[in-house]
C-alpha cells in the first residue's frame, strides 16, 4: 500500500480529540486522503419517553433532545472540516447508537477506512472499570488500523 486513501476520525469535541483531529489532518494532507469526521450520539445519555413526563416528541421536533444532539454534532463537525480539511475531500456523520464504540465501528463498517484516528482519554481505575474504553473497544473490534492519540 502507497499510503492511506480513506480516514474515519471520530471526534467527541474534547481538547484531546481536537489533537487526533489534528494529526488525522496531517494524514490526510501527506496521503491527500478523503476523509470522513464522525460523532457519535449515545442513545444512553436520553431517556426513553415512557419515563419522561410530558407528551411524545417526535425526532427533530421542538424540545427534541436527541435531535438538538445531532444538529449541534452537526454544525460542529462542519466547523471542524472547514478549519482543518478545507482543502480536502471530508465528509461529516453524526451516528446516533447505543454507545460511542458502537457508533465508531457502524461508520467504519459503512465507510471503509484504511485507517481509524481517533483520541483516548487515558481514564484508569473505577472510571475505566465502570465506562471501559471507546477507543480500546474500537482498537479491539475494527477491522482496520486504529490510530489512538493519548490524552498529554
Amino acid at each position: 500500500m502507497d499510503g492511506y486513501q480513506r480516514l474515519l476520525i471520530p471526534t467527541d469535541f474534547s481538547a484531546t480529540a481536537q489533537r487526533a483531529v489534528a494529526r488525522a489532518s496531517e494524514l490526510a494532507r501527506l496521503f491527500q486522503a478523503r476523509c470522513m469526521l464522525v460523532f457519535v450520539v449515545e442513545k444512553t445519555y436520553f431517556a426513553p419517553l415512557s419515563l419522561i413526563n410530558q407528551a411524545p416528541i417526535t425526532f427533530r421536533g421542538e424540545g427534541d433532545l436527541l435531535g438538538e444532539a445531532v444538529e449541534y454534532g452537526e454544525g460542529r463537525l462542519k466547523e471542524i472540516r472547514d478549519t482543518y480539511f478545507k482543502d480536502l475531500v471530508c465528509e461529516t456523520r453524526v451516528v446516533v447508537a447505543a454507545t460511542g464504540a458502537a457508533g465508531i465501528l457502524d461508520a467504519a463498517a459503512a465507510y471503509r477506512p484504511d485507517l481509524i484516528v481517533m483520541a483516548s482519554h487515558g481514564r484508569s481505575g473505577v472510571a475505566h472499570l465502570l465506562l471501559g474504553s471507546t477507543a480500546e473497544k474500537v482498537v479491539r473490534h475494527a477491522t482496520t488500523q486504529v490510530l489512538v492519540i493519548r490524552e498529554k
